[in-house]
């Protein structure tokens, strides 16, 4: 039964995703910054706050290929990875509590190979907006650009859990923001200066785009 809820949820999740953005004004802002990178043959870690997950994994698809996701086996990651499945993405399945080492053995082998891995920081439980050290050690180790994508809508659900996920109504403008690539001045940093550094890169970004389409007042 839990089998088949899953399998239904990620078939209408994935249709309802698409009806979404079908049924929207899409401005997209920053691409340059992506091709300019993936052209170069650079590995990038894209960074993205759990609430904000649609709105890069629906865009970068069009886009790129050799394209990663870190999926946790929690039922409702395991509902989402389904669907980034279905648009073309490798799943590297685990966390930072359970297969860790499996999962940065995989990430390394990935960016290695040129490749893009799509990282929920503040996933799979939070707390939200906050970004679990490791990301920027690990790409500095492996010569990765980090970017943020993330995404606003002018009509929206935003859905009562502990990542306040948003989802775009029909009939709106979506603006999606890609980011130039976080420039980090030391090689050493310790884990605190890393969850800093890398919260306030991917927060600015939300903010600028949520100003964008009006859910944050200047």
């Amino acid at each position: 039964m839990k089998k088949i809820r899953i399998q239904l949820s990620s078939l209408v999740g994935r249709w309802v995703f698409q009806i979404l953005f079908l049924f929207n004004k899409v401005v997209i802002h920053g691409e340059k910054n992506l091709l300019d990178l993936a052209e170069q043959g650079n590995p990038v870690m894209v960074c993205v706050w759990h609430g904000r997950l649609i709105f890069p994994s629906w865009y970068i698809r069009l886009k790129l290929t050799n394209l990663y996701a870190i999926a946790s086996h929690h039922d409702d990651a395991e509902i989402m990875a389904r669907i980034l499945d279905k648009w073309g993405y490798g799943l590297i399945r685990g966390s930072t509590k359970k297969g860790g080492k499996a999962v940065v053995l995989k990430m390394a082998e990935v960016f290695q190979d040129g490749g893009i891995i799509a990282v929920t920081n503040d996933g799979p439980k939070g707390p939200a907006q906050i970004a679990k050290a490791g990301s920027t050690s690990l790409a500095i180790k492996y010569n990765v650009k980090i970017i943020t994508i993330t995404g606003s809508a002018t009509k929206y659900w935003q859905i009562n859990s502990w990542d306040k996920f948003l989802l775009p109504k029909p009939f709106g403008r979506i603006e999606i923001i890609i980011s130039p690539p976080l420039e980090v001045d030391s090689k050493s940093i310790t884990a605190e200066e890393e969850v800093n550094i890398l919260s306030t890169f991917m927060t600015d970004y939300q903010n600028l785009v949520d100003i964008k389409t009006g859910k944050i007042k200047e």
